[in-house]
């Protein structure tokens, strides 16, 4: 009985990991954009791309965001950090705002739409 135990405790023995993402995830709050190109945090703010910053989302996160006072929508990518003012969501690209035509007023409330987390 023993020597059966040890030959199968020298068996390899294999879990697989288990990850949750959720399928629907959707936020509200203030989005605000990056002002003219330059450093965010220790990034080169790439002025001509949909990318934005969130404080949690996994890097290579694509994100609907849709600006509720006009109903305008923008995909981007989550590519940096930020915001960290209380109730800002997400920091678009200056090309995203544009397209959520949000650059005059700067501040816009949002809801984020997760549209696929990224592959690792």
């Amino acid at each position: 009985m023993f020597f059966l135990f040890f030959l199968f405790s020298l068996l390899p023995f294999h879990k697989k990991a288990i990850s949750y993402m959720p399928t629907e995830v959707r936020l509200r709050g203030l989005a605000s954009w990056y002002a003219e190109p330059g450093h965010v945090g220790r990034k080169l703010v790439k002025e001509h791309k949909f990318t934005a910053a969130h404080r949690t989302l996994p890097f290579g996160t694509y994100v609907e965001v849709h600006n509720l006072k006009n109903n305008r929508r923008v995909i981007v990518c989550i590519d940096d950090r930020g915001p960290f003012i209380k109730n800002r969501v997400i920091d678009l690209s200056k090309p995203a705002a544009e397209k959520l035509e949000m650059i005059h007023s700067g501040i816009v409330p949002v809801e984020l739409k997760v549209i696929r987390y990224a592959a690792y």
